[in-house]
């Protein structure tokens, strides 16, 4: 899944309003943050793949970051984090929010999905239905972030950003610049990710912004 995983983080957030968006959207991201950065690192493996299916067009050879045991050990990393820092409700749910990645990922990859390190691939295989998969994934993104009643110009790009780029994925053509080069395509997946939590980031002070400009003008009408 892409966008989709944003869509849980809006969820996290509605019930869990302490709790930094942009906090969340790293860590439902995590593995595919990880697996960019070591595609990148040659470690593990993502090139362009010939397809009509739009989901299909990534060759993905993620042995380390997308197995259950790897999620499990970046999700203890996170939770070992935030508990050092004292913030343990936040270490649980910021833990879950990291290995929830690889469970929604079942859902829609192919067997793919090595539970250990390479071995034992799974995947229910929604990507078979590229139509179906857009709309889940832009139903569950829209239906969360309706949920946290969050708007401000910085909340708006944000929801566009998203379906744009998820929505020119599926319908359009890979510049052939971009099927020969394996690290500029996964260069700008990494930097679209990067961009989208700089916006929940951006959206999250915005919201403060006014909150307490709003708590300053309701002291001054009070006369407190």
């Amino acid at each position: 899944m892409f966008i989709g995983h944003y869509g849980l983080g809006y969820v996290v957030k509605k019930k869990t309003p302490e709790l930094p968006l942009w906090l969340l959207f790293v860590s439902v991201q995590l593995l595919d943050l990880v697996a960019f950065t070591f595609v990148l690192l040659g470690i593990e493996k993502a090139s362009y793949n010939p397809s009509n299916n739009p989901f299909f067009r990534n060759h993905l050879d993620l042995p380390y970051s997308h197995s259950l045991l790897g999620a499990i050990l970046i999700s203890l990393v996170v939770f070992i984090l935030f508990w050092i820092k004292d913030k343990k409700r936040w270490a649980w749910i910021l833990g879950l929010c990291v290995i929830s990645h690889w469970f929604i990922d079942l859902i829609v990859h192919t067997a793919d999905l090595p539970i250990l390190f390479g071995t034992c691939n799974v995947g229910f295989g929604l990507w078979s239905f590229p139509y179906l998969t857009y709309a889940v994934e832009i139903l569950f993104v829209l239906i969360g972030w309706l949920l946290i009643k969050q708007r401000n110009i910085f909340s708006y790009l944000l929801l566009f950003f998203m379906i744009a780029s998820f929505t020119g994925m599926v319908f359009s053509e890979e510049p052939e610049i971009m099927k020969q080069n394996d690290y500029l395509r996964t260069s700008v997946v990494l930097i679209s990710n990067g961009l989208f939590i700089l916006l929940a980031y951006l959206s999250d002070r915005k919201r403060k912004y006014f909150k307490n400009s709003n708590s300053h003008v309701n002291l001054i009408n009070t006369g407190k």
